[in-house]
């Protein structure tokens, strides 16, 4: 059993899903963030995450983003991007921004990575495991989280 609690990267996919209130995963989602509310683990972002979830949801009239981050980052921390992550072989990835984020990820000593779009990470460092929400509070909190 872990004594500390996990250190995990949120794709961008996730936080959308959150703020505009998607259906596909967002019990696990929402599961997720009572979790680290309580302290049990810990979520981050990149700047970059907030940058292009402000972009999308900028015409999303019944939501604030501004407002919903400012809530958000009571829980979430945020990583400030690093030039040095241009030179991992972020050209594995068919996504660039994916291989971005995933880096960010792995150089700053995540646990787990969490997205929805596992299939979209298939080169992976073997240190860093992506994985679902539902599939992280399946097998990995209920098996490893007191």
């Amino acid at each position: 059993m872990r004594n500390m609690a996990y250190r995990i990267f949120l794709d961008t996919n996730i936080i959308i899903d959150l703020l505009m209130e998607r259906m596909n995963e967002l019990d696990s989602i929402n599961e997720i963030f009572i979790l680290a509310g309580k302290e049990k683990i810990d979520l981050y972002v990149s700047e970059s995450v907030i940058a292009t979830t402000f972009y999308i949801l900028r015409k999303e009239k019944r939501i604030d983003p501004l407002s919903a981050f400012r809530e958000m980052c009571k829980t979430v921390h945020a990583i400030p991007f690093s030039k040095d992550i241009l030179y991992y072989p972020i050209e594995k990835f068919k996504d660039i921004e994916d291989g971005l984020l995933y880096f960010l990820a792995v150089k700053n000593k995540m646990d787990y990575f969490i997205t929805r779009n596992v299939k979209d990470f298939s080169f992976l460092f073997p240190s860093l495991p992506v994985i679902s929400p539902t599939n992280f509070l399946k097998e990995i909190y209920l098996n490893d989280i007191p």
